[in-house]
């Protein structure tokens, strides 16, 4: 389900966004969800819970983290629209348990975004694999969710408040710790459902990337990846690797907006973009994107099981997905 902090992942939706591989964490990190985890635990009601990480969110977003009297108008201001997307993703959780998790996925998919399109559906494998993600923002999990449809989709995360205030959805997940003998477990657990058939998701880079139809560097983000799926692939030889690119969750209309340059980074302006985004789809019931999804060739057995001639075969995939936007209609998973 990597390098970041603990609400990095600004604007995601819901336990959409929030699901990423996180392979090197920072004690900054740890601290951060260690202070969130403590501040919500007199917290009992869901709704309360998920509101208050929404507004943390918005917060960072604006970068007003260290700013108390603006953070407080802006919690008061958007406290509803927090609140709103709160419910949406209390009523996902319900449904996950209820429909499975693809189904669930394509509920919320229809609430936020035009049109979910794949291209290359057959060349996703009957038996075992383990796909592998860019990791754009917004809606992309939820969007693979609805691509990949494998009812026992399992998805490498980090153990966060958030997720763990969705427990329908933590049954998908296999938590990343921070501890040795953690991460020795997550292995085990990872290689152990790829043999018995199932299939997994995880986010390499650890962090939200550019969007390849709308921001460079796609292609460049590719060095951030971590080569541990060597470690899975090793215990599990006969599981295929899917690359997988997810393109189109960002509105170019946000992601150009002037009132991006009061940020001074480009990772700013990226993050506030995405907050705004969010909030027109919640306050304006605005549909503002079709969500593109690319399947790969999948890499079967190699001669070799070494983890950098699997990780290079990997990212040659990746940066063809990138350098070729599909063409025609593809097909529709919603």
């Amino acid at each position: 389900m990597g390098n970041v902090a603990c609400h990095r992942h600004t604007a995601q939706l819901a336990a959409l966004g929030y699901l990423s591989l996180h392979g090197r964490i920072r004690t900054q990190t740890k601290n951060l969800c260690s202070g969130k985890k403590q501040e919500l635990a007199g917290v009992d009601n869901q709704l309360d819970i998920l509101t208050s990480i929404n507004l943390d969110d918005l917060v960072s977003a604006f970068g007003w983290q260290d700013r108390p009297l603006l953070a407080r108008v802006l919690r008061r201001i958007f406290f509803k629209p927090a609140q709103t997307l709160a419910s949406h993703v209390i009523e996902f959780d319900n449904a996950v348990a209820s429909l499975g998790l693809a189904d669930a996925s394509r509920l919320i998919c229809k609430r936020f975004v035009k049109d979910v399109r794949v291209f290359g559906l057959d060349l996703i494998p009957d038996s075992a694999f383990l796909a592998l993600s860019n990791h754009p923002g917004m809606t992309d999990t939820v969007s693979l969710f609805c691509a990949l449809n494998r009812p026992m989709l399992k998805i490498i995360a980090l153990d966060r408040p958030f997720l763990v205030a969705l427990p329908n959805t933590s049954r998908q997940l296999f938590y990343v710790k921070d501890d040795p003998s953690s991460r020795m477990t997550l292995v085990r657990q990872v290689s152990g459902h790829l043999r018995s058939g199932g299939a997994a998701l995880t986010f390499p880079a650890g962090e939200i990337e550019p969007d390849p139809s709308v921001y460079s560097g796609a292609s460049e983000s590719l060095q951030a990846w971590t080569d541990s799926v060597g470690v899975f692939i090793r215990m599990a030889p006969e599981t295929a690797i899917l690359p997988v690119l997810v393109r189109g969750v960002i509105w170019k209309k946000t992601a150009h907006h002037f009132i991006l340059w009061i940020k001074k980074t480009k990772e700013e302006r990226e993050k506030l973009a995405a907050a705004i985004q969010l909030l027109a789809m919640i306050l304006f019931n605005v549909k503002p994107v079709s969500v593109t999804v690319q399947i790969g060739n999948p890499i079967k057995r190699l001669e070799t099981n070494n983890p950098k001639q699997i990780h290079e075969a990997v990212l040659a995939e990746m940066k063809r997905l990138i350098g070729n936007p599909p063409t025609g209609e593809g097909m529709s998973v919603l």
